[in-house]
């Protein structure tokens, strides 16, 4: 479903950001990205969606070429869930917010009614379609986002820290949502605990590069591995030892 060849970008300021990338993640798959500050996580995500244009190097999500060209198509199979829902919320409703995207395609009217409340009944959030975004609790704000995108039918769903915001509860009412989605997921975030919760696959960058790619638990017990990489072992394995 996403295949990244030798990707490298740097920002005009001259940071380096990633250097010489190259990933494979299967269609239906859910795979982690991690690594310490800096590392290139939200880069990377952000070359996958389009936002950034990657100078060197190529990517392609479902054979497609990721490049200006091409950026409208690729809008409609990628889904990108930003860290801070209030950067994607905009409008005075719930239910407009869900339907923005599909109105945006163009869809119908009668379409964009079926493809909104099809994600707004996989969310489980009917009870909040009339109230105000900017009125929600950051877990049922986190959850109209990922409807928002769902609305949109995208193939490949990216988050960017998506438990940021989020409390114990609302926390887990994500995971178990997450476990309900069969589309191709990637996920950058500092939340190794989620990782392990949710994730078949995890890739480590450290300073643009890739340090690491496998199984999480594989990896997060290497205390030296996990020592190199600038992270440290998740609490629940550490609570193990």
């Amino acid at each position: 479903m996403i295949h990244v060849e030798n990707i490298s970008y740097t920002y005009p300021d001259g940071n380096r950001a990633l250097i010489d990338v190259s990933i494979d993640i299967e269609e239906g798959s859910t795979v982690a990205v991690v690594g310490a500050n800096g590392a290139g996580k939200s880069t990377l995500l952000a070359l996958l969606a389009g936002i950034f244009s990657a100078k060197e190097g190529t990517i392609e999500i479902a054979g497609i070429p990721v490049k200006k060209d091409n950026l409208e198509e690729i809008r409609r199979k990628v889904g990108f869930v930003f860290q801070n829902p209030d950067d994607q919320l905009f409008m005075a409703r719930v239910y407009d917010d869900i339907a923005f995207g599909p109105r945006n395609f163009g869809h119908s009217a009668e379409e964009t009614t079926e493809m909104a409340n099809r994600a707004v009944e996989k969310m489980k959030i009917g009870h909040l379609i009339n109230r105000a975004p900017h009125k929600l609790s950051g877990g049922e704000k986190r959850n109209v986002a990922i409807a928002a995108v769902l609305a949109m039918n995208p193939e490949v769903l990216l988050f960017d820290e998506p438990s940021s915001y989020l409390d114990p509860k609302s926390r887990r009412n994500f995971i178990q949502a997450m476990g309900t989605l069969d589309h191709t997921k990637v996920i950058a975030t500092h939340d190794l605990d989620l990782v392990l919760d949710l994730c078949e696959r995890v890739i480590i960058l450290k300073e643009g590069r890739i340090f690491a790619d496998g199984k999480p638990m594989d990896l997060f017990s290497n205390g030296e591995l996990m020592e190199e990489s600038g992270l440290e072992i998740p609490l629940s394995l550490q609570n193990r030892a």
